[in-house]
């Protein structure tokens, strides 16, 4: 919290170059079918539908998008709330999830409330809702927010630091992060392979390659010997 203000919605970072690096599996159909294509892979045609509900609001139903921070454009209450040590993220997206939010938060009259009733009246009213639901959350820390809500079947969790984010237990079980050795720096975190296979298990065992580090292992395969090379350095080439 910055000033007394909400925090920043959020953001989207570099998607889009990243996407098209999804799209690769569908290069398997070499391997198997012995048959070579082109294949054209577009950045934008990869990005866009990201977009999920949002696109098929606009699409199907007509409706374009808002500007809500971090609220959920679907239902309400559902997005960033405030509480006494931070931020919490709420889905009460369905109505028995909304009433017992109702009832965990001492608010029992909101359920009758024609404003707060029905959901697609409270998605419309829900700058008004917020704070009503803010001025009981701030009464309670984060953590004990999300252990009460989500006892009650209702969705909720803590908005973390990244380093909280990058620290937590499931991120240690699935080793997503590994302790590698890099010359001149010494040890770096680093993210491994997010795909976990059975047989034929990768890993990464070393850091990235430094400016040039690879030069004279490239130009070998192309038929350069060590001679060559050192000429080549003298003259500035490489």
């Amino acid at each position: 919290m910055i000033g007394g203000r909400r925090p920043r919605a959020l953001q989207g970072r570099k998607v889009g170059d990243r996407r098209v690096r999804v799209e690769r599996p569908h290069t398997a159909f070499f391997r198997y079918s012995g048959e070579g294509q082109l294949v054209d892979v577009a950045l934008l045609d990869s990005i866009m539908p990201l977009m999920g509900w949002v696109a098929a609001n606009l699409l199907i139903g007509g409706q374009p998008p808002a500007l809500l921070g971090n609220d959920n454009f679907t239902a309400a209450p559902s997005g960033t709330f405030r509480t006494s040590d931070g931020y919490i993220n709420i889905a009460a997206n369905k109505q028995e999830q909304w009433e017992a939010l109702c009832d965990e938060l001492g608010l029992e009259g909101l359920k009758s409330d024609p404003r707060f009733a029905r959901r697609d009246v409270r998605k419309g009213n829900r700058k008004a809702l917020t704070p009503l639901l803010e001025d009981r959350l701030l009464s309670r820390a984060t953590a004990e927010w999300v252990e009460r809500l989500n006892a009650r079947g209702i969705p909720s969790g803590a908005i973390l630091a990244l380093g909280e984010a990058l620290d937590q237990p499931q991120i240690r079980h699935r080793r997503s992060l590994e302790e590698i050795h890099t010359p001149g720096i010494g040890v770096v975190r680093l993210f491994t392979l997010t795909a976990k296979l059975a047989r034929t298990p990768g890993a990464v065992t070393a850091p990235p390659p430094a400016l040039g580090a690879d030069t004279d292992a490239v130009l070998s395969t192309l038929g350069i010997g060590p001679g060559e090379l050192a000429l080549l350095r003298a003259e500035g080439v490489v």
